[in-house]
């Protein structure tokens, strides 16, 4: 033996493990796989739910390791917060009342029927829902924001445990943020009708995931529950066996899943076949047969509000929108790289899948058009987060970063809402925008207080009046609904109080609701409306003094300022002093009237009269006109123009 070998067996023997030892090959199949989306991709790596499994296995390199990015979600929360935030967060409306009348007045509930709408039978979301949150909400109404805020995370998380079996931990976070910075979602947190929506998207994202996970039995089970929350959720029927063809390229997986799904649908069917029977249904859809132009508009205006422009003001938009033009530009031009386009491709057909649940997602809401709302693209809008999150982050990695960045701003310069009741509607593209809801949580919850402050019991068949109501703002409270929620009293109904009508109907409650207010409603105090009232009686009787005394005695008996109740009294005690000739009282009394809550019908006509008495005809004419345009009715308006040889215009039928 030569003292070269001698030499190699004497350091072989010695050498020391890990360090002086030559270096063993790592078997291929444990080898750490780059993720998709990683820059350190190559043609050779595995793809698809084989390389997410060996990529958690192994651990992302870098720094990946350091950031938890299953948990950016609690942090991608708190943005849409404060975009969110109102004290009305949670506060029943609209909606909220027919199926809170459900659950207080029918026991048990028929989990067959609609609970009480015009349209759908989605049990989980409506009866399972509201027999969860129903009972706090009119006493902590931050329950319903909670629950809406853990079911976002928890959309969150299965998100990005879906996006993790083929992107890397950032572009996954980034995917998984997707539904929680935008702004539709502000809508998911304000008003508790919007958790059909939202638990859709949560039983359908839950659905897909297991289905990428080959849980048979509970990928079926959360598409169950995802169909009887929304429709929209229909969906997933489709996805689960080409999910299961992608899973393992094999016609029994197919045969499985897709016998899955015809379970899973068959059950909705019967069950909806039933719902029929009971009063559920579709809406009626568009009159004829839309063109596809509509088709276009609404996936033009799904983007528009995915993206978060529909809340953004009109000068904002112009400035912003260009943007995202840049973005889209960009990421077209560095997707043609070479190493760009491998990996584009690689994940292909979670891109293409996106695209297409999005677009087959949103095309139906052209048959409830012109009622567009943002928050019913929830559903699918999980499929734009992946297809544009994916392909941007795949294209180049601060491309999604820069996305995330984008919708953050924009979500963050969206238009709040409104801290004071206007009269005018926002004009919104949604019908029920976040500003239009909380304009109506503000209405029906002062009215619910104030109600409950000064009027806490009512009789059977009791009838609430209105004094002023906001433009469109009945819808708030679902007809009779909301104060029989309030009462636990279905005989109730609240009506406007007409003028001369409600002098001589019952009335046992009277609210005015008064814009330009954060709580715009007050309780007429049932003093003043006697007094009012006996006032009305005296006038009819020829008793003008005794009616102007017990006018300025309901003044006083009403406490709160209710400046449309105070005002009609200043008219009514102005159209008395011009009775008793104290002409100068008349004109002083009209001119408050006018301070307390603007023109009226009844002020011009007092105007025209003192005009015409001092002899100011040009003054009397235009008064008179102006009388007419608010009221073609109005008695001394029509009156006074005759007299003045004015066109009164003809009476409204």
């Amino acid at each position: 033996m030569t003292r070269d070998r001698r030499d190699g067996r004497q350091r072989k023997a010695t050498a020391r493990p890990g360090r002086d030892a030559p270096p063993r090959e790592t078997p291929r199949a444990a080898q750490p796989v780059p993720a998709v989306g990683s820059r350190r991709g190559h043609p050779g790596a595995p793809s698809g739910a084989r390389a997410g499994e060996l990529e958690r296995s192994a651990g992302p390199p870098g720094r990946s390791r350091a950031i938890p990015w299953s948990l950016v979600g609690a942090l991608a929360i708190l943005p849409l917060l404060w975009a969110s935030r109102s004290p009305t967060l949670g506060l029943p409306v609209a909606d909220d009342y027919v199926f809170l009348s459900r659950l207080a007045f029918e026991r048990p509930l028929d989990f067959f029927g609609p609970m009480g709408a015009a349209y759908y039978w989605r049990p989980v979301s409506r009866q399972l829902y509201y027999l969860l949150v129903g009972p706090w909400l009119l006493r902590a109404p931050w329950v319903a924001t909670l629950l809406a805020v853990l079911l976002l995370l928890g959309l969150y998380a299965v998100l990005y445990r879906l996006a993790r079996r083929g992107f890397s931990p950032p572009l996954s976070a980034a995917i998984a943020c997707f539904p929680l910075l935008s702004e539709p979602a502000r809508v998911l947190l304000a008003w508790p009708s919007a958790s059909q929506h939202l638990l859709g998207a949560l039983f359908a994202a839950l659905a897909v995931e297991r289905a990428a996970a080959g849980g048979l039995f509970l990928s079926g089970l959360a598409a169950l529950l995802a169909l009887l929350s929304n429709e929209a959720a229909f969906l997933v029927l489709p996805a689960l066996p080409l999910i299961g063809w992608f899973r393992a390229r094999s016609r029994r997986e197919v045969m499985r899943w897709g016998a899955v799904a015809f379970i899973v649908g068959a059950l909705w069917a019967v069950g909806y076949a039933v719902a029929r029977t009971r009063g559920a249904g579709l809406p009626g859809g568009a009159e004829g047969a839309a063109p596809w132009t509509s088709f276009v508009a609404v996936l033009v205006q799904a983007l528009v509000s995915q993206l978060g422009y529909e809340g953004l003001t009109t000068i904002l938009g112009p400035v912003l929108v260009p943007l995202s033009g840049v973005l889209v530009a960009l990421g077209l031009a560095v997707s043609f790289r070479r190493a760009s386009r491998r990996q584009i491709v690689r994940a292909a057909p979670a891109l293409l899948g996106g695209l297409v649940w999005f677009v087959a997602g949103v095309v139906p809401l052209v048959f409830v058009l012109p009622d567009w709302n943002a928050w019913r693209t929830t559903v699918a809008s999980l499929g734009l987060a992946f297809a544009l999150t994916g392909w941007l982050g795949l294209a180049e990695p601060a491309l999604a970063g820069m996305l995330v960045m984008f919708r953050l701003v924009v979500l963050l310069l969206a238009v709040p809402a409104p801290a004071v009741v206007e009269n005018a509607v926002p004009g919104t593209a949604s019908s029920f925008s976040l500003a239009r809801i909380v304009r109506l949580q503000r209405i029906v919850e002062s009215t619910r207080r104030a109600l409950m402050a000064g009027a806490p019991t009512l009789p059977r068949g009791g009838i609430v009046r209105y004094w002023q109501m906001p433009l469109l703002a009945e819808v708030g409270f679902n007809g009779n609904r909301a104060p029989q929620v309030w009462y636990r009293d279905s005989t109730l109904t609240l009506r406007f109080y007409g003028g001369d009508a409600g002098m001589r109907e019952r009335s046992d409650a009277v609210v005015e609701i008064e814009a330009k207010r954060p709580w715009p409603a007050v309780l007429i105090r049932p003093e003043a409306m006697r007094c009012y009232r006996e006032a009305f009686r005296a006038n009819t009787e020829g008793r003008t003094r005794a009616a102007d005394s017990l006018l300025a005695a309901a003044w006083e008996a009403q406490p709160e300022d209710a400046p449309r109740f105070f005002s009609n009294l200043a008219q009514n005690r102005a159209q008395l002093a011009w009775k008793m000739n104290e002409y100068a009282r008349a004109d002083s009394l009209n001119r408050l009237s006018f301070q307390l809550s603007g023109e009226s019908a009844p002020y011009w006509a007092t105007a025209a009269r003192l005009a015409l008495l001092q002899g100011d005809l040009a003054l009397a004419r235009s008064a008179v006109r102006r009388c007419l345009a608010l009221n073609p009715r109005d008695p001394t308006g029509r009156e006074l123009a005759q007299r003045l040889g004015e066109a009164a215009p003809p009476l409204p039928r």
